[in-house]
């Protein structure tokens, strides 16, 4: 099973963008539940954006994707649960949790 991804930057999310256009290949999950917690942290569920990047220049524009696979089977807030391995429309979840973990 893949483990669960948390906000607030405490797991990654390898981006497209990557390079000198658009800022570093890695980024993090930013936004979460406020009440339901893996290792204390929030934990990142369908429709949650990732950190904002871009900066305008370069034909990268400041965008915040949202969480757009998850389980369909663990619910958070009655909204799927993001994993190591779900995307942000083409940005993936690179870490999780190392020890919380979520099927389907």
């Amino acid at each position: 099973m893949p483990e669960v991804a948390r906000k607030d930057g405490a797991d990654t999310v390898t981006s497209p963008d990557g390079g000198p256009n658009c800022g570093p290949a890695t980024f993090h999950s930013d936004k979460g539940s406020g009440d339901v917690f893996a290792n204390s942290i929030g934990i990142v569920r369908d429709g949650d954006k990732m950190e904002s990047h871009g900066d305008g220049n370069n034909n990268c524009a400041p965008h915040a994707p949202t969480l757009s696979s998850f389980s369909g089977t663990v619910f958070v807030n009655g909204k799927g649960c993001g994993r190591k391995g779900d995307d942000y429309s083409s940005h993936t979840l690179s870490s999780g949790s190392g020890n919380v973990f979520a099927g389907g």
